[in-house]
Parts: C-alpha cells; structure tokens; sequence
C-alpha cells in the first residue's frame, strides 16, 4: 500500500466558469479582458482548491515484489482472503463474531506485512492459507446465510452457536500463528542478548546480581 494525492477536477471547472461568466460580461477578445480573465481564472483555480476542493490521499495497492515468486502469489493471495473476511465481517451484525474477524484481520495483515519482509517464512503459512483462512471463509458466509432466513428451527439455532462459539477459537489461531512467524527473531534476540551479557561479565561491567554497571 501506498499513499497518493489525488486532485479535485472541480477547481478546473471553477477556472472554466470564469471564462465563461468573463465572455458574457466581458469584450473577451480584447487583450485587457484576456489578460483579467486569465488572472481571475488562475486565482480562482488556486483559491478554490485550497479551501474548498482540496486534494485527497487515497490508498492504492503497489505490485508485491520480494524476489520470489512463490512468495509474492502467496502474499497475493492472502491479502485478498484477508479483504474476504474483512467484508464478510460488515455484513454480519453480531458484535463477539465482528471482535473476533477485526482480530483475525489484524493477526492476517500482519502475517502477510512480515512474508513480504522475509519472504522465506512463506514456507511456515502453507496450512494456515490452505485450511484456516478458507475454512473461515466458510463459517462466516455460512452464518451470513443463516442470519437472512426469517425464521430458523433448532438446527439452524445450534450451527449459528456453533459458528460464533468457533471464532475465538481461530482467532487464537491466527494470532498463535503470527507469533510462530516471530520465533526465529526471539531465539536470535536472546541468543545475542546472552552473548552481550557474557562479554559484558567478562569485561567486569556487571555487579554480582548480573546488572550493568557501564558500557
């Protein structure tokens, strides 16, 4: 994702309006009439897109490209099932199942953010793209479905429960599956933070508790 500046097309039609009001009040064709006509349009142009048509940020999808094509068909696609559930998620008024989607969304989007940083973990999120995501894809346009008849009977009552009880679940999924992406970093955090502790003992700059005396 990036953030682009996307201007107003109404300033333009401010800046025409002004030729046009000019031409019917106005000898337009003599050289003062153009010279003022051009001055009001240009400050017309200018005053009206800075206090009334400003311009707008808009966010637009920037192609994928970490070097590996696997990864970025997979980052693709995640971020698409992602967008899935996150629209499913509008269209289904029950608060518990809407905390439990804005979780799995956010844990998602993460997942996806840190292959594209390391496109080798791609290789620990092959079960969770080929069952979790499109398995909860599932459940909730199930539910969806469920919600719209009129009237539902005991078994159409115990899969809704079913359903919602369900998305806790995988949405402790999802977030136990975003901190499993972060299990090499925290092995090698503490593996320099013990080789950093050594050196620090060894050069005498800790007290007997082991707390830092100076650097």
């Amino acid at each position: 994702m990036k953030i682009i500046k996307q201007k107003s097309p109404y300033p333009f039609l401010v800046a025409g309006a002004i030729w046009l009001l000019m031409g019917l009040i106005t000898p337009i064709y003599k050289l003062w009439a153009i010279i003022l006509t051009l001055a009001l349009s240009v400050g017309g142009y200018y005053l009206s897109r800075k206090l009334f048509f400003k311009d707008t940020e808009i966010e637009v999808e920037t192609p994928v490209d970490t070097g590996d094509a696997a990864a970025n068909e997979l980052i693709n696609n995640g971020r698409e099932a992602i967008g899935k559930l996150r629209a499913l998620n509008t269209q289904i008024p029950d608060e518990h199942i809407s905390a439990c989607v804005d979780r799995m969304e956010k844990a998602g989007t993460a997942i996806f953010d840190k292959i594209e940083e390391e496109p080798s973990k791609a290789r620990l999120v092959r079960r969770f793209m080929n069952y979790y995501i499109p398995t909860t894809e599932k459940l909730l346009e199930s539910y969806k479905q469920m919600q719209t008849l009129e009237s539902g009977g005991e078994n159409v009552d115990n899969m809704k429960s079913s359903i919602s009880n369900s998305m806790e679940l995988i949405a402790t999924a999802f977030e136990k599956q975003l901190d499993a992406m972060y299990r090499d970093n925290a092995l090698d955090i503490e593996s320099d933070i013990k080789v950093l502790q050594t050196l620090m003992a060894a050069d005498g700059n800790t007290d007997k508790e082991g707390v830092t005396l100076s650097l």
